[in-house]
């Protein structure tokens, strides 16, 4: 599957077109659906075996993993994560843009965008997706990935992650370069690029 990680990579690139929406709920929203997953996993209801749909007892993505949930309770999460983030003081580690949070129509709208091109970019590679729950698609709340119609399941997330890894460092780069730097900053003082990256993109909230 996509890293989590790498499903800010979309969003960035929206962030970048349209600077009025909201670098931090667009980068939280587009990675707060995998909590499912995560405490699926904790809660011993799901164990990864392969690059198939996970051995489960019990689904390890649902309702935070469809269109209704990216929009109303992923958006939710989204605050609610924002607020917890900025009390911990993260804006020390060089991550800007998580003090003194508006939350006015930009922030939900950017949040819903967020977990929804999470949603839609998981649809594309994984093998069950409840994109339309609650409602049921032949008898199963599951549809299979798009692009699983063409290839198994390995390619299409190699894919997917290879193309979202190139667009995150296109728009890092390009981000870095109009602060005076080269990529290079990346690994020479990761602190810097962080702190440059967030500051940047999160213009114009």
């Amino acid at each position: 599957m996509t890293l989590t990680t790498l499903h800010v990579a979309f969003v960035w690139m929206l962030k970048l077109r349209f600077r009025k929406l909201h670098f931090v709920a667009l980068t939280v929203g587009a990675v707060i659906p995998d909590i499912e997953p995560l405490v699926a996993w904790v809660f011993g209801w799901s164990v990864f075996c392969g690059w198939d749909f996970p051995c489960s007892l019990a689904p390890d993505r649902l309702v935070l993993h469809s269109i209704v949930g990216a929009i109303t309770i992923d958006v939710v999460l989204t605050l609610i994560f924002v607020k917890i983030i900025g009390k911990l003081g993260i804006e020390r580690l060089g991550i800007c843009g998580f003090s003194n949070v508006k939350t006015n129509a930009a922030f939900f709208m950017s949040a819903a965008i967020g977990s929804l091109s999470h949603v839609l970019v998981d649809w594309l590679h994984h093998p069950a997706n409840p994109i339309f729950w609650p409602f049921f698609v032949d008898g199963s709340y599951y549809v299979d990935g798009l692009l699983l119609s063409f290839m198994a399941v390995l390619p299409a997330s190699i894919i997917v992650a290879t193309i979202s890894a190139a667009i995150t460092v296109a728009v890092i780069a390009r981000t870095l370069d109009k602060s005076g730097y080269s990529f290079w900053l990346v690994l020479s003082n990761p602190a810097k690029a962080l702190s440059l990256i967030t500051e940047s993109l999160g213009k114009a909230n």
